[in-house]
């Protein structure tokens, strides 16, 4: 270990829509360094399995067998380095658990549930789409929390209820028995009121969560120390600190992404992709609510204004009905990466599909439903697993350009560059389309950025961390290998 190491180390828990990951991070020589402990899968649960009665379609996640996960990768951590410094915890956005007398109710349901597009017209009666966003900035997609608590609402769950936790909250409670929501991740929710920073009174009233919510606390401080029983179960030599990170995995991800300058774009590209700018205002006009876009915190007071896109979700969903039919025929598995490299020898497509549409939101069927609508848009289906591939890097590299021009504006800026940060930085095919349909510079990488977020907001919170945001930049392009993309002419179109 380096001579110069002033810091202990950390632990990030990073949970995403697909997987789950416990890192070790630490800072070395002036750079990070992480270290993957364990990694474990993710994803949608039928609420059947759980509750027999429940609706065939209604989804829920495994938020225990999650629990049991970051249990076994905070054990093994500890094995590794039993001088850890503190925990923090990042997820992904608007799903909560509800709790009474200290014990959750039922399942965390996930935004993927039908339950909340029935919501929103009843929702509407009270607050029209252009209130909502005069009031929390965000852009409307069905399953934000506002509309899921009018589900809960109608189910008549939530009068049962005296808490309700945010996941990365209710992780945190569960480590240290603290109930406390990290401002980034409640700006997600929709009960935020933009101008204020705290809870919209009119909008907690209404729903019915007035009473429920737990006190804001901000990244970087302190929720607890770790309770002793966990201390004990995980081999902690010494006392731990849980500690509030930018609990929204976009969040932790902006705050690690090597932005260059004022007029940089980033691109979270991950299950989805979030293109957008940092300011430090929000936006909050009908241009930009017409456009789609949202209003959510960032570390030290930025906002991000951004859009919410598909992402890599449309990949994996046509990977998993590719395989499934493998499966069933005795095939061998479909490999992703093959089909890249057949799909990146292909011309450009002609017809292209709109990775925003609601008829990609669910799960199931994707292939199918992506040639359905090629034939729709007067295409013709794609004849193989590499044209439907192609089909689907080129419709997400025009919305992801178009996005990031269109936030820039919003912005009052022209673009300069984009930073394209998560899994989808490690695409070559993808980034070098965003880069020619955007006609600007590309900066790929770190692919771990939400678990480097994650990290350097730990480190600047031990009492020897001095970083502010700014040089936690300087200390990602210090740690990290980038690569570049410059944009280059039309390609053949097919």
């Amino acid at each position: 270990m380096s001579q110069k190491q002033t810091q202990r180390p950390v632990a990030a828990i990073d949970l995403g829509a697909t997987s789950g990951r416990v890192m070790i991070g630490e800072l070395v020589d002036g750079q990070i360094q992480l270290t993957l402990v364990h990694r474990f899968a993710n994803g949608p649960v039928a609420l059947t399995e759980f509750e027999t009665d429940a609706s065939s379609q209604s989804l829920a996640w495994d938020i225990d067998g999650l629990w049991s996960q970051i249990k076994l990768g905070l054990k093994k951590a500890f094995e590794l380095r039993a001088d850890i410094a503190s925990i923090g915890v990042d997820s992904w956005a608007v799903d909560y658990a509800l709790l009474k007398d200290g014990r959750r109710l039922g399942q965390v349901r996930h935004y993927r549930d039908p339950r909340n597009e029935l919501a929103v017209p009843e929702l509407e009666k009270k607050f029209s789409r252009a209130e909502l966003f005069e009031l929390n900035g965000l852009q409307f997609l069905p399953f934000n929390t506002v509309y899921q608590l009018e589900a809960e609402q109608q189910a008549q769950r939530l009068a049962s209820a005296d808490q309700l936790l945010l996941v990365p909250d209710y992780i945190n409670w569960l480590l240290t028995g603290q109930a406390r929501c990290e401002w980034t991740n409640a700006s997600t929710t929709g009960l935020l009121n933009q101008r204020s920073g705290t809870w919209d009174q009119e909008l907690v009233r209404v729903l019915g969560v007035a009473d429920k919510l737990a006190q804001i606390v901000h990244p970087g401080e302190t929720v607890g120390s770790l309770v002793p029983e966990l201390a004990q179960e995980f081999g902690a030599t010494n006392a731990v600190q849980v500690v509030a990170v930018a609990s929204h995995d976009t969040a932790s991800a902006v705050a690690a992404t090597p932005l260059t300058s004022k007029k940089s774009a980033y691109i979270s590209c991950g299950t989805w992709g979030l293109v957008g700018v940092e300011l430090t205002e929000p936006v909050l006009t009908s241009q930009a609510q017409r456009a789609g876009f949202t209003n959510e915190l960032g570390l030290d007071g930025t906002v991000r204004v951004l859009k919410n896109v598909t992402g890599t979700f449309l990949l994996s969903e046509s990977l998993s009905y590719w395989n499934q039919e493998a499966k069933q025929a005795g095939d061998a598995e479909v490999q992703l990466n093959d089909l890249l490299a057949e799909a990146q020898k292909l011309p450009v497509p002609q017809v292209l599909i709109d990775p925003q549409a609601e008829q990609f939101l669910a799960p199931g069927r994707m292939p199918v439903r992506i040639s359905e609508a090629i034939i729709d848009a007067g295409g013709i289906a794609p004849e193989s697993k590499a044209e439907l591939i192609r089909i689907i890097i080129e419709s997400l590299a025009s919305s992801f350009a178009s996005q990031a021009h269109e936030a820039a504006r919003l912005g009052g800026f022209d673009l300069e560059d984009i930073h394209i940060v998560g899994g989808g930085s490690q695409g070559e095919l993808l980034c070098q389309r965003i880069a020619d349909l955007a006609r600007v510079h590309v900066t790929a990488g770190p692919v771990e950025c939400t678990a480097l977020g994650n990290v350097l907001v730990q480190l600047r919170a031990l009492p020897e961390g001095t970083h502010r945001v700014d040089d936690l930049r300087v200390v990602v392009r210090r740690s990290t290998g980038l690569r570049h993309y410059q944009p280059v002419g039309a390609l053949k179109l097919a």
